[in-house]
């Protein structure tokens, strides 16, 4: 499998994850876990900006307060962005520079930049599942091979 093919099975999955936390905290959701979710969208949001590049994230807030109907939208638009970045394997080593929260300039390839968006997201999935542990609810199944059987 070409690493853009698998980039755009983790991203599909990343989408699905995202999703059933969301939903689960429909019903079930303490405000912890919200604000968690929230920073998981807006950063994935924020990554895709990096990625078009000359991104100046200075004084950025990265835990903003957003409901669970503005993430739903957010979640299915930025998803989107992320299908339609994904459009070829050389494109992966493209360079994208930008300046993080601290205003601190960095470059990275569009590969590193992906990644990274895929290993914060599923750190603060659980992040959240743990919370929600603590509070007594079950949280979803997010497990990728979950996913798998039911696609």
């Amino acid at each position: 499998m070409q690493t853009l093919d698998h980039l755009r099975e983790m991203f599909a999955y990343n989408e699905w994850a995202n999703r059933r936390i969301l939903d689960a905290l429909r019903s079930n959701g303490n405000e912890r876990c919200v604000q968690i979710l929230a920073h998981l969208l807006v950063t994935e949001q924020e990554y895709l900006e990096r990625i078009a590049g000359g991104r100046d994230s200075t004084g950025f807030n990265f835990w903003p307060v957003v409901g669970l109907d503005q993430m739903a939208a957010s979640l299915a638009s930025v998803a989107e962005a992320y299908r339609e970045r994904l459009t070829d394997e050389a494109s992966l080593d493209r360079s994208a520079t930008y300046k993080t929260s601290e205003g601190v300039e960095y470059t990275n390839t569009w590969r590193e930049l992906l990644a990274h968006v895929l290993f914060h997201s599923s750190s603060h999935r659980g992040n959240v599942m743990l919370k929600l542990r603590e509070s007594g609810i079950a949280p979803p199944t997010i497990d990728y091979i979950i996913y798998l059987r039911e696609a």
